[in-house]
């Protein structure tokens, strides 16, 4: 039976911290808000946009916030091809891959973004089965919603869910696939293994040899 990996996107297949700590920053910087800091911006990563800058500015109204998020939404897209780099071995990993499983990208990002930043990073889009943004669910990650969609639609109930970041493997953990944490975003290895993965590994890279392809 063929199986499923769910791939997080940023931070996992591409180094994606510039661009998007240069979006907010650029939103932040035109709706007049207080500066925050680059620190500041990437503790709160890995979570919704709106969460993320609901936490970063608690007095704003959840119509400002929409307005800042989709401001930086725009930039990331008309931006990033110049603030994006691809991990290590992704590319080569993902076809090795494709012969075996079901590809399929889940990410906090919206739908738009995630085609955006795959295109600038010359990612073959025939690598994917399927894309999943949060704007495609009610509720992202840590909530498993995007791993229930994306076994849904592809018909699969066993696999792997594979991200930089202890909401992917929460969300993985809750809807039972195995789940893989890798070293490549801004959650240590302790952070990681708090959560109970399957395995940790250094980059995507490694996943051919765990996986026997």
């Amino acid at each position: 039976m063929t199986e499923i990996i769910c791939f997080d996107m940023d931070n996992t297949l591409v180094r994606s911290n510039n661009l998007h700590v240069y979006a907010f920053k650029k939103a932040f910087s035109k709706f007049k808000l207080p500066k925050k800091t680059t620190k500041e911006i990437i503790k709160t990563f890995s979570l919704e946009s709106t969460v993320l800058v609901r936490d970063l500015y608690p007095n704003l109204t959840k119509k400002e916030i929409i307005k800042v998020v989709e401001e930086h939404d725009r930039i990331v897209i008309r931006e990033a091809k110049n603030h994006i780099t691809v991990i290590r071995g992704a590319k080569g990993t993902l076809k090795k891959l494709k012969k075996h499983y079901k590809i399929a990208i889940l990410s906090n990002c919206k739908h738009k973004e995630i085609k955006a930043i795959m295109k600038a990073a010359k990612f073959d889009k025939n690598m994917f089965d399927l894309i999943i943004g949060n704007d495609d669910v009610k509720r992202p990650k840590p909530f498993p919603d995007e791993i229930f969609k994306a076994k849904k639609l592809l018909h699969i109930k066993k696999g792997y869910m594979v991200g930089d970041s202890i909401y992917d493997i929460r969300a993985g953990n809750k809807a039972k696939l195995k789940t893989i944490g890798v070293l490549t975003g801004n959650h240590s290895r302790t952070q990681l293994r708090k959560e109970k993965p399957w395995k940790i590994l250094k980059s995507v890279a490694d996943l051919p040899k765990i996986l026997s392809v």
